[in-house]
């Protein structure tokens, strides 16, 4: 895939931006930036031939950028990103899944249910940003309600209780990237993450897809290991140095 997932998720940041109106794309990077640096709050898309690093290390001090830019492996971009004084501060794993019929989920999943409507999509945002323990405004993900079915979110319930969130992403190559699996903190350990990644697996062969990607911590990537998926590169995230 040579890094296909991290450049899908590029492109997952972008629409969220373009339908939330926090989209710029400046020379030599792109970035999201919705207010109080809430979530996706990113630079990405750097170009190493274009871009002024002094610049970019510049504009992120004074809030005019976002503190954070997340790139694909590059080795120059990285030593650049060194040099002009930035520090890395995670990686996570892409990963992908070639879609046969023996992936394909046969269960109804009863428990889950299509974020369709304003009341969902603010529910939606206060399980996420209680999941991922960053801001998630609820305006980002009320924009994202009924986007052409590019991009469709799930909220899953256990108990009566809606706990878990999910989000499916279709992007210009028809390949399906799941994104934002989350569950609240007291209800973690109970598969419900599983159950919401096998789901968006199903809306995957629902989209046509033949490929299916995501992006993984360490804890995460042994856990859709054994769901078949397969390492595609890192995503290496960077801040300035205060």
């Amino acid at each position: 895939m040579n890094n296909y997932t991290i450049n899908h998720l590029f492109e997952f940041w972008e629409c969220i931006g373009i339908k939330g109106g926090f989209f710029t794309q400046e020379g030599g990077y792109q970035y999201t930036h919705p207010r109080n640096s809430s979530w996706p709050s990113k630079v990405f898309g750097i170009n190493s031939e274009r871009i002024d690093f002094e610049q970019l290390n510049l504009k992120m001090r004074n809030g005019i950028l976002p503190k954070s830019i997340g790139i694909a492996e590059d080795e120059l971009v990285e030593k650049l990103l060194l040099k002009h004084n930035f520090k890395k501060t995670s990686v996570v794993k892409g990963m992908f899944l070639t879609l046969s019929k023996e992936h394909r989920p046969t269960d109804q999943f009863p428990t889950i249910q299509q974020v369709d409507t304003r009341s969902k999509a603010i529910e939606f945002a206060t399980i996420a940003a209680k999941s991922f323990g960053y801001e998630i405004y609820p305006e980002t993900i009320i924009s994202l309600l009924n986007y052409d079915s590019k991009i469709r979110l799930y909220l899953g319930s256990h108990n009566g209780a809606l706990v878990s969130c999910g989000i499916i992403f279709l992007d210009d190559n028809k390949v399906s990237g799941i994104h934002m699996i989350g569950t609240i903190p007291e209800y973690r350990g109970l598969g419900l993450g599983k159950i919401m990644t096998t789901k968006l697996i199903l809306e995957a062969f629902k989209n046509g897809s033949n490929t299916a990607v995501l992006v993984a911590s360490e804890s995460g990537e042994r856990i859709y290991s054994k769901m078949g998926f397969n390492v595609d590169g890192n995503l290496r995230s960077y801040s300035i140095k205060e």
